[in-house]
């Protein structure tokens, strides 16, 4: 649980929302929801180079294609790409 009652139970989600609004205005992130967090562990995991199952499996997810569509970066530059196609094209010149 991240964040538990004071009884160290679940909250009830509207209170928690109610919480949550009051303590992002007072921060003044009213744009940061819930869902950033889940945003930013998901993140974490991808940039640790984890695997998508690794990530599906903490976000709670079924199914890792879920998990890769939603949460996980696109449009990175590889570099090791670029490399191995120069290596190619090299080997092919000879």
């Amino acid at each position: 649980m991240l964040f538990p009652s004071t009884a160290g139970t679940l909250r009830d989600p509207n209170n928690f929302g109610k919480q949550w609004r009051k303590i992002r205005a007072e921060l003044g992130v009213e744009d940061t929801t819930t869902h950033s967090f889940r945003k930013s562990v998901a993140t974490l995991i991808d940039e640790e180079g984890l695997s998508p199952r690794v990530g599906a499996d903490q976000l709670g997810h079924r199914h890792v294609s879920m998990t890769m569509d939603r949460y996980m970066s696109r449009g990175k530059t590889h570099p090791e790409v670029a490399e191995m196609l120069d290596r190619i094209v090299a080997l092919n010149d000879e």
